[in-house]
């Protein structure tokens, strides 16, 4: 019962940071290209965009939901 559901937290947290990092990355190219490609390719660089819109806030709160389901479903399956 534990592995299934420790499984289940550890894709469904690692498609929700991906899936948010895209979807940040993405409005960034709406605004401006550059703080888009800035996004994709510099570490870090997401939280200092997500830091100045209302969205990319929201957004990050769902990358830290998508990391802490990852760790729960790690520590399930240990």
């Amino acid at each position: 019962m534990h592995a299934s559901i420790g499984t289940l937290l550890i894709i469904a947290g690692f498609s929700l940071t991906i899936l948010s990092q895209i979807v940040i990355a993405l409005h960034a190219f709406t605004g401006n290209p550059l703080q888009g490609v800035l996004c994709l390719f510099v570490p870090l660089y997401v939280y200092r965009y997500a830091q100045k819109h209302a969205v990319g806030r929201m957004l990050m709160r769902a990358w830290y939901a998508g990391l802490a389901a990852l760790a729960v479903g790690t520590v399930l399956l240990s």
